[in-house]
């Protein structure tokens, strides 16, 4: 649906309202604050003493109708005469005050010969004074005018013991429900006008790269006790038996894309990144490289984000200093003495980090990153690099001029598309080649749950990068004597990846 060339998700729009909900609440808090103080600071209460009299025309020769008839038109007269300044001059000299302090009406009941007469004032004693003062009055101005009218009193007034001018909670109420209506309407506002790619169309509209796939929205199947624990379950197309078969396929698809390339450009190392943190790329890149070697193939899925690495946890593997990707990079373990990690019965092989480490900008400038890829590159089919967000690390621009192919994951709704479309522009300008986009977490039904920010691993991935914005804060990553507890795991893929390798059993 366009609006306004504006496209409307209503998954988007439902997310925003319950990522805001304390905007709405405090929206709602403050009005109700907004009435309080309104009736603490600026309201002025007000009593009205009421009384209820009857007009009535002196019996003639005429029958009961007409008589009645007489009665409701006196009625209408009698009641305009009754709020003249006369009547109040005559009022306040039996109250004794210098003037009418308060507010005089005399409403007729349409259609009989009732008036409802009425003062309001600031005192509920002074009200009643009044009314009481008015009622005394009236004769001496109306019996010399009306003399064939008889006006009976059958509502005695009575002190007010309330302000006649309260607010009610009703009104309260719907000060309180405009006020969240309003902002309501502002998130709903701003979700539509967010320049992001809301679904598959939005993507093609707005993004100048190929679509390579489009990874379905995957609820992490958790009981209440895993969520209370905030346990998270990663989504691997092996490891979870309420996967849908969509989003197995998905992936099936998009490795065979891969083929693709590789078939027409020789193209064996992917660097797989996205422009904002949370969009879902190490994941991707797992499910890329697992489904790579379903096909297979040998796969080497290397974690290059070394400043929040991830995919030690989504893989749930320890590691031993000798497989610690860090270490070789540093020159700690020789490349003979590397051990691979492999994935369950698969031709997939790890390469990952446990721990930051600060000196990629280093490994990268002396030529060993490079070195490292290379030697994959020729025992394997395919070499598939998990990259930091680009907006995160500078250092990926670097990777993708090594890389053969440079591939975006695109989270529906999260980075802005003039910010994508520059991030591409920036691979291919420093030299690299944009191979396409993966859209991810796309929805296809509505579903009101599972709507927290949270990455891949379960934590939330926008705290992690801030504070490794300058190498020099790298210092503390320096020794791994901490890793002297994973020696129980000795046995590891073969260095030089052989068909007879060792594997590790989950």
């Amino acid at each position: 649906m366009n609006i306004f060339n504006k496209r409307i998700e209503v998954y988007s729009i439902v997310r925003d309202l319950i990522k805001n909900i304390w905007v709405i609440f405090m929206a709602a808090l403050i009005g109700f604050m907004g009435v309080y103080i309104a009736t603490k600071s600026v309201y002025t209460p007000e009593y009205t003493a009421t009384s209820t009299i009857i007009v009535n025309a002196k019996s003639s020769s005429t029958g009961s109708y007409s008589l009645f008839s007489v009665s409701v038109e006196m009625t209408e007269v009698i009641s305009r005469v009754l709020v003249e300044p006369t009547v109040k001059e005559e009022a306040i000299k039996i109250t004794g005050d210098k003037s009418f302090d308060g507010k005089l009406t005399a409403d007729v009941y349409k259609g009989t010969n009732f008036i409802h007469l009425s003062v309001t004032s600031d005192s509920p004693q002074k009200a009643y004074d009044l009314l009481v003062a008015v009622l005394e009055a009236y004769p001496n101005v109306s019996d010399s005018v009306f003399e064939n009218v008889v006006i009976s009193i059958i509502g005695t007034p009575k002190v007010p013991h309330s302000p006649s001018n309260t607010v009610s909670t009703v009104n309260k109420l719907r000060v309180v429900f405009v006020c969240v209506g309003l902002v309501a309407v502002l998130v709903v506002l701003l979700s539509v006008l967010r320049d992001t790619v809301k679904d598959e169309e939005d993507f093609k509209d707005k993004i100048d790269a190929k679509l390579l796939g489009v990874i379905p929205h995957e609820k992490k199947s958790l009981s209440f006790k895993e969520r209370l624990q905030k346990k998270n379950k990663a989504l691997l197309i092996h490891n979870n038996s309420f996967i849908s078969l969509k989003f197995v396929e998905n992936y099936h698809k998009i490795a065979a894309k891969f083929e693709h390339i590789n078939r027409n450009n020789g193209a064996k190392v992917f660097a797989i990144t996205s422009v904002a943190e949370n969009e879902g790329k190490s994941t991707t890149a797992s499910n890329i490289a697992i489904s790579l070697a379903d096909r297979g193939h040998k796969v080497i899925l290397v974690d290059v984000d070394c400043k929040k690495p991830a995919l030690y946890k989504i893989f749930d593997k320890e590691f031993s200093e000798n497989s610690e990707l860090g270490y070789l990079m540093n020159g700690k373990v020789k490349s003979q003495e590397y051990e691979f990690k492999t994935y369950k019965r698969t031709s997939l092989y790890l390469a990952l980090n446990t721990s930051p480490y600060k000196e990629l900008g280093e490994w990268i400038e002396k030529g060993r990153f490079s070195n490292v890829v290379d030697a994959m590159k020729e025992q394997v089919d395919y070499v598939v690099l998990d990259t930091a967000p680009l907006s995160a690390d500078a250092c990926v621009t670097d990777i993708a001029k090594l890389a053969d192919e440079t591939i975006f994951v695109v989270r529906t709704d999260t980075a802005y598309t003039a910010n994508i479309n520059d991030a591409i522009a920036i691979i291919n300008e420093v030299g690299g080649r944009v191979g396409g986009c993966v859209l991810n977490d796309v929805h296809n039904t509505f579903s009101p749950f599972a709507m927290a920010g949270t990455d891949e691993t379960g934590y939330y991935y926008g705290k992690g990068y801030g504070r490794y914005s300058k190498y020099g804060k790298y210092g503390k990553y320096g020794k791994y004597g901490k890793y002297s507890k994973y020696e129980q795991y000795s046995k590891y893929a073969s260095p030089y990846l052989d068909d007879d390798s060792d594997e590790d059993e989950e």
